[in-house]
């Protein structure tokens, strides 16, 4: 059985960088702030993505690089959600040619680069605002106006006809000219559905990408590819706050059985950009439990997101608004050998791939409290999952079923059978991983 503490690293004798995903479905996605990832911006992307690859990323997600809004700016560098030309890459990020190497490099090393789409609103200093303003909405007789009390931002208005004709134009233009393969839509569920039953098509009929909603609305769902899971995570942030083993369990269940998403993926996840810059880390939400979540998150359900830095134990916030880069040293081992062993994980069992294909989950009741075990299953591969939410280590007794079969240990090798008379030891904050 593996602790918190264990930093084996036996496992990656097989590399990540080595291994294709065992379907199209089994992938790993990463999401990037450009800005705060490097201070040498697409270039410094560029010069990691071979450490990412090992890392065992499939997708790189990028938060918007397009030039950002001055009028109404929030902080001294904006926010990158305030769009100031579609069709333009911020300056300070790099030029043309970096942001095209940079897709280039991704694809000679087998990673997808998705960009951040934000149609719901502009920077108020969008061209369009006074060339084009009946492409904004109004409210109270204002137009634009700023939504949801995002004053950086104009709203607008997909009433209009012509505004979604040079937003579709926008967005074909990335896929067109720099080959790039998905789009995360920012605030997708804000826009009207049928929008994207329009744009999507359109997109597609250049090169078929792959689409992630920002949203957990499944009527978005007939267009999109993934959503996320939101509901889930607002479920760990309780679990976090109450440490309730139970409702944790049960959120599981909700999640894997919501018959709305039987044919398509979810992105599941612990922290993102906005989650660590307005609710904090995910070690200041989860406290000593991010380890075991950690295991959780990556084998529960579907697509498993890493933010930058995640993997390294980085305990930092990050603003979207200021300068503020990722804290790269010291970088945590355990948690660095842990991911890498998750994404492999993910990566390589046919019982972990998503969205239709996904395989049947299994929870097994034990005679102790605050200790999830669960198995993913499909066809003759299977994935155990032991977790002890406990301060201390526990020995525990399967109370109903047994897993059948020889299970190779994943964290430490060896093989294990298991039988209602034998315990199963897991330290404080333990996890275990079988495999077969």
């Amino acid at each position: 059985m593996s602790s918190c503490n264990d930093d084996n690293d036996n496992i990656q004798e097989i590399s990540n960088s080595e291994v294709s995903p065992v379907t199209a479905h089994n992938k790993v996605i990463y999401e990037i702030n450009v800005r705060n990832y490097s201070s040498e911006g697409f270039n410094g992307v560029k010069k990691d993505l071979q450490r990412l690859r090992d890392l065992g990323v499939d997708i790189i997600w990028l938060m918007p690089i397009h030039p950002i809004g001055v009028q109404n700016r929030e902080g001294s560098l904006g926010s990158p959600y305030s769009i100031r030309d579609y069709k333009a890459i911020n300056p300070e990020l790099g030029t043309e040619n970096d942001f095209k190497s940079l897709i280039e490099t991704a694809h000679s090393l087998h990673i997808e680069i998705w960009m951040d789409w934000v149609a719901n609103h502009t920077a108020w200093d969008h061209p369009w605002v006074t060339a084009h303003l009946d492409y904004y909405a109004s409210q109270n007789g204002q137009q634009p106006y700023s939504p949801n009390g995002w004053n950086d931002v104009a709203q607008l208005n997909y009433n209009n006809p012509n505004l979604r004709t040079a937003m579709i134009d926008a967005m074909k233009y990335w896929v067109q000219n720099y080959n790039i393969d998905g789009y995360r839509c920012d605030a997708a569920t804000f826009v009207p559905l049928d929008f994207w039953q329009q744009a999507i098509p359109q997109v597609n009929s250049i090169k078929k990408i792959t689409w992630l909603s920002e949203g957990d609305n499944p009527s978005y769902m007939a267009v999109f590819d993934y959503d996320y899971a939101w509901e889930f995570n607002n479920k760990l942030n309780d679990f976090g706050t109450g440490s309730n083993t139970s409702g944790l369990i049960q959120a599981c269940k909700e999640l894997y059985n919501n018959p709305a998403y039987s044919g398509k993926g979810r992105m599941v996840y612990l922290t993102n950009h906005d989650l660590n810059s307005h609710n904090g880390t995910e070690f200041g939400r989860y406290g000593a439990n991010v380890l075991p979540l950690s295991v959780l998150y990556f084998t529960i359900y579907d697509m498993p997101l890493i933010y930058n830095g995640q993997e390294i134990g980085m305990n930092k916030t990050m603003s979207l608004f200021n300068p503020d880069p990722v804290q790269w040293e010291p970088a945590n081992k355990i948690y660095m050998n842990l991911f890498k062993k998750l994404t492999l994980l993910k990566r390589t069992q046919p019982a972990l791939e998503d969205g239709a294909g996904r395989g049947t989950l299994k929870i097994y009741p034990t005679n102790k409290e605050n200790v999830f075990v669960y198995s993913r299953k499909k066809g003759e591969n299977e994935v155990l999952i032991m977790l002890n939410f406990n301060n201390v280590a526990v020995n525990f007794k399967w109370t109903q079923d047994v897993p059948s079969g020889s299970f190779k240990d994943y964290l430490n090798d060896g093989q294990k059978t298991f039988s209602t008379s034998e315990g199963n030891i897991l330290m404080e904050k333990g996890y275990a991983v079988f495999v077969k």
